[in-house]
C-alpha cells in the first residue's frame, strides 16, 4: 500500500511558528512533525510514501530530499482542501492508498482500516475516535414557552474524523484541479464509505502551540502499532 502525507495547509493556528516554517516542520522532541509521521508509516509496513506541499513548500521539499530522500515530493499550484489536494498526486496513486495529515500523532495499526476497506469495497473509508464532549451548562428543554425537560451539564458522545483515511484510486483518479474538502468528497461517494473507530489506538491533534507542547511532553514513544 502507498500512502500519501497531505502538507499543504497554512498552518495558520501555529502562528506565529509558522510565519517562519511550514507546519510539517515544527519540532516535537527532536524530529519535526513530518519525520514522525513518516516513521509511524514505516513501522505499518508502508514502502512508497508520497508529500503533497503547498505553503514554504521549497523549505519542505528541501528538508525532504535531505532526511527523507525516498519520498515523493509533490508541489501543489493552489491550496485546494483537505481532499482536492490528492489532485496533484492522482497519477501516481494506484490501488488503495493510505492518506494522513501531518498533524496527528498515532500508534493506529493500518491493516486494521484497510482490512475493513477491503471487506465493504469501499471507495473511502474514514478513521474515527470516540470523542466525549460536555456541556458546562444546563440544557433546557422547552416547547411552546413551557419547560419539559432539564438535564443539567450533560454529556455527548461522538465518532470525530482523525485526519486518516483509506481510499481507493477509482476515486482519487476523478479528481480536477479544484477545491474539495474531505466532508464533501465523503458525501460524493456515498453510500460506499466505511468508517472505522479506533478504540486502542493513541491519537494527539497537533493543531496549537499548546498542542504542541503537550505533544513534547507526552513524548512519541506510543507511535509503534
Amino acid at each position: 500500500m502507498k500512502a500519501v502525507i497531505l502538507a499543504a495547509g497554512l498552518g495558520t493556528r501555529l502562528r506565529p511558528l509558522t510565519f517562519f516554517i511550514p507546519k510539517p516542520l515544527a519540532f516535537i522532541n527532536s524530529k519535526p512533525l513530518i519525520s514522525h509521521v513518516i516513521e509511524w508509516l514505516r513501522l505499518n509496513g508502508v514502502r512508497e510514501i508520497a508529500v503533497v506541499g503547498f505553503y514554504m513548500q521549497v523549505l519542505l521539499e528541501r528538508f525532504l530530499s535531505e532526511r527523507h530522500p525516498d519520498v515523493v515530493f509533490f508541489k501543489s499550484r493552489k491550496l485546494l482542501g483537505t481532499a482536492g489536494q490528492l489532485y496533484y498526486a492522482k497519477e501516481w496513486v494506484d490501488g488503495d492508498v493510505a492518506v494522513v495529515n501531518t498533524d496527528v500523532l498515532t500508534n493506529l495499526d493500518l491493516k486494521y482500516p484497510l482490512e475493513l476497506h477491503k471487506r465493504e469495497s469501499a471507495l473511502l473509508t474514514i478513521v474515527g475516535q470516540r470523542y466525549k464532549a460536555s456541556l458546562r451548562f444546563g440544557v433546557l428543554e422547552v416547547e411552546n414557552a413551557v419547560l419539559r425537560a432539564w438535564r443539567e451539564k450533560p454529556s455527548f458522545e461522538y465518532i470525530t474524523s482523525t485526519g486518516i483515511y483509506i481510499i481507493s484510486a477509482e476515486a482519487v483518479k476523478k479528481l480536477g484541479e479544484e477545491f474539495l474538502d474531505m466532508n464533501t468528497f465523503a458525501a460524493s461517494l456515498m453510500p460506499r464509505v466505511a468508517v472505522y473507530i479506533a478504540r486502542e489506538a493513541y491519537f494527539h491533534d497537533v493543531g496549537t502551540l499548546e498542542d504542541l507542547q503537550r505533544g513534547s511532553a507526552l513524548g512519541t514513544r506510543g507511535l509503534k502499532p
